[in-house]
């Protein structure tokens, strides 16, 4: 096989209602969806954020190439962009876009799973946990927060084993009111975290980490700026919540730092981000290797989940004691629950859990297909493509 064409849709689509973290509200959301198309006709999809002429840009040396070299078409983008660190973003997320494309596409044409591409699964379903409870325009006006705890009411009964809410958006003494208000919610039989999205300073990020330690706070999600590791690792040498971070790494080299210096207690990769499902393995493979807990961050559509699910089929219990136990020795991935109108109507079929878990896909390569009327009614412009 050779490839013999790259489409790249822009997809962009409103919110029901805005809703805010620690930096900014979100209005609309969206992603890239590239779809890689071999010679015989065969495809696979991937996805990642930012531009896509810019990506088509670095996308365009790949049309020729055998798609199931996808290790080589790997090296192909990162590596020429190794220097200065020219290998992140842009770079990263091409490479992340593609290889999961890619391998969508082999599994498609060897009739087999992607986790099968990877050594073969060693569970049939991952745990999760909903994300959501992010700040909204009623919060601001209502001192009870009753739309909150009604959310995280309806996760818990849901069956979710664990939600993350946002801080750093209202005054301190007030986020540590809403924490102790969930934790009260929900009761002690749920897991809870909190993400700050970059919010404090080390100084505020260790008080905040103080005062909610007496809710039995799973962890502390980017309590500082994501790329001040001094910063960070002050906060995890103090914090009596565990930390967590990473999901804006690029690539096996940036996420070696943050294990190395043990940045984080728990290391969140995104493999929009980090160059795919191939680096994303790798990155928990090493994580393995130092003993940091590896929970990947997803807030795109059900394509990356697809990919991060079929990862996670693979990956080591770490350590390989019994019991089995998510959050603890078994790997859990995120499961975005905010409104997101593209991921919404993008995929069939739109992942659920049950119990607490998802399902790992079966059918070939990612196990997921694109609606087409999706990408035409979501899309910003032409489709750009490259061939």
């Amino acid at each position: 096989m050779k490839i013999e064409r790259i489409e790249l849709h822009q997809l962009n689509g409103r919110v029901a209602a805005p809703y805010k973290s620690s930096m900014q509200w979100k209005t609309h959301r969206g992603t890239v969806a590239v779809r890689v198309i071999a010679d015989d006709g065969t495809y696979g999809w991937g996805e990642t954020g930012g531009d896509a002429r810019a990506i088509a840009e670095i996308a365009t040396a790949l049309i020729g190439k055998n798609p199931e070299h996808f290790g080589s078409i790997w090296q192909s983008i990162i590596n020429p962009r190794y220097q200065s660190g020219g290998y992140g973003g842009l770079a990263s997320k091409t490479a992340s876009a593609i290889d999961i494309a890619l391998q969508d596409l082999v599994g498609k044409s060897r009739g087999v799973p992607v986790y099968e591409l990877l050594g073969g699964k060693v569970r049939d379903r991952v745990s999760t946990y909903a994300t959501g409870l992010f700040y909204t325009e009623a919060d601001l006006a209502d001192p009870t927060w009753s739309g909150f705890l009604d959310e995280a009411q309806g996760y818990a009964e849901a069956g979710f084993p664990g939600m993350k809410m946002k801080i750093g958006g209202f005054t301190f003494a007030e986020d540590v009111d809403r924490v102790g208000a969930l934790r009260r919610k929900v009761g002690d039989g749920v897991r809870i975290m909190v993400d700050a999205n970059e919010a404090y300073d080390p100084m505020t990020a260790i008080s905040m980490a103080r005062r909610i330690a007496d809710f039995d706070v799973t962890w502390f999600e980017e309590p500082t700026g994501s790329r001040s590791l001094e910063d960070n690792l002050l906060v995890t040498s103090r914090s009596p919540v565990p930390t967590a971070g990473g999901e804006s790494a690029s690539t096996r080299r940036d996420v070696a730092h943050l294990l190395g210096r043990r940045i984080f207690d728990i290391i969140q990769p995104e493999v929009v981000n980090v160059g795919g499902i191939s680096e994303l393995k790798l990155c928990a493979d090493m994580a393995e290797a130092f003993n940091v807990r590896f929970f990947p961050h997803f807030f795109n559509t059900h394509i990356s989940l697809a990919a991060i699910l079929h990862t996670l089929a693979t990956i080591s219990q770490a350590p390989p004691a019994h019991p089995k136990e998510p959050f603890v020795n078994e790997p859990v991935t995120e499961f975005d629950q905010t409104s997101h109108p593209v991921r919404e109507a993008l995929t069939d079929p739109y992942f659920s859990q049950t119990d607490g878990y998802i399902d790992v896909p079966n059918a070939p390569g990612l196990g997921i297909e694109v609606n087409e009327d999706a990408l035409d009614h979501f899309r910003q412009g032409d489709v750009v493509a490259v061939d």
